[in-house]
């Protein structure tokens, strides 16, 4: 099973626990003061009154539970494939300038429109969400794809799906705009300052607090470097040959092959001669005596008898293991075609 990308399982954990805590605050009306949720909503007058943390922690923040589950999904796809595409260190620290961004800019259009439009507060990561989905499209080599069975142009996806939040009660449809238009502007490049090197970004993955996710069991830290994000990849598409049960069986080795594993110093005979002698195998160690090797005359059909092979006071070199090698002569055959067999013998000691 796949493992979750650290940086977005973490960011789901933040939002159960601000977001639950809240709900169950609602619930019961004890434990916790009653605008607990509420103050850390993204609000211009909070903001102006110096609560600059609601610039990140409005992120974290449903106060319904369709809601926050709609949350969890959200997080799980487009943040975990962002983190995946460009690793867990540039994810963390653009998730944090998307996020201190477009509520810069939201804060200057709701403004702007308060007098003449009745806007919601900015809550939930589906902004986030929003400008991550344009960066990766902007920067995608894909011109078309499928959209609910329908082949689009890449580049209408985030706006159709703009149009398909707006009917969630909680999201707020200039917040989710503001991603978009910060995504693309970072995602054609205007904001080149942002993008570090993949070499800083694999020397931040050896610093605190990156050192520390590493160790988090049960997770997987997407490294900074492409070549690294690359190896891992290849190493899923290429198993270890071995990994899989079905390669665990294969046929067994031939005979020939199986007895010259069993025995490393006998020598196999040619293929012409495999059917008449046998290898010569070592005796046990200290033994002396006679090797007896049988040659049949009557060869099988289409191949001549071993007198025709081995000439008259030929000689055949015997590999006899620890006792080293030595030459024996190999008799021809005597008397008629009406002898079975002759006997050679072959003297080791």
């Amino acid at each position: 099973m796949e493992k979750f990308p650290v940086a977005t399982c973490l960011t789901i954990l933040l939002t159960l626990l601000v977001s639950g805590l809240g709900l169950l605050q609602r619930s019961r009306s004890n434990g916790l003061p009653d605008d607990f949720l509420s103050g850390f909503l993204l609000r211009p007058a909070s903001v102006r009154e110096g609560q600059v943390y609601r610039l990140v922690t409005y992120i974290f923040v449903y106060e319904d539970v369709i809601s926050l589950v709609c949350s969890a999904v959200i997080i799980w796809y487009f943040a975990g494939s962002f983190e995946k595409m460009v690793g867990t260190v540039k994810h963390s620290f653009l998730t944090l300038v998307f996020a201190v961004s477009l509520a810069l800019l939201y804060l200057v259009l709701r403004t702007m429109a308060s007098g003449m439009l009745k806007m919601t507060d900015a809550e939930g990561f589906a902004p986030v969400a929003f400008a991550m989905l344009a960066a990766s499209i902007a920067r995608s080599r894909m011109r078309r794809t499928v959209l609910f069975g329908v082949n689009v142009h890449m580049t209408l996806v985030p706006w159709l799906l703009l149009c398909m939040a707006w009917i969630f009660p909680s999201s707020s449809f200039l917040a989710n705009l503001c991603g978009l238009l910060i995504g693309n502007i970072y995602g054609h490049g205007y904001c080149f300052a942002l993008d570090f090197s993949e070499s800083t970004a694999s020397c931040l993955d050896q610093k605190f607090p990156f050192r520390l996710l590493k160790r988090i069991p049960g997770v997987k830290y997407v490294p900074g470097s492409l070549a690294e994000r690359s190896a891992f990849q290849n190493r899923k598409l290429n198993p270890v040959p071995g990994s899989y049960p079905t390669q665990n069986y294969h046929s067994p080795p031939p005979p020939l092959l199986a007895m010259h594993m069993q025995y490393p110093n006998a020598q196999i005979p040619a293929p012409g001669l495999s059917s008449f002698q046998s290898p010569a195998l070592p005796p046990p160690a200290g033994a002396m005596g006679e090797l007896c090797i049988q040659n049949h005359s009557h060869s099988p059909a289409g191949l001549p008898p071993v007198s025709h092979l081995v000439g008259a006071n030929s000689w055949m070199p015997v590999k006899t293991g620890d006792l080293g090698a030595h030459q024996a002569p190999v008799f021809p055959t005597v008397g008629t075609a009406s002898k079975s067999e002759d006997v050679c013998q072959i003297h080791v000691g």
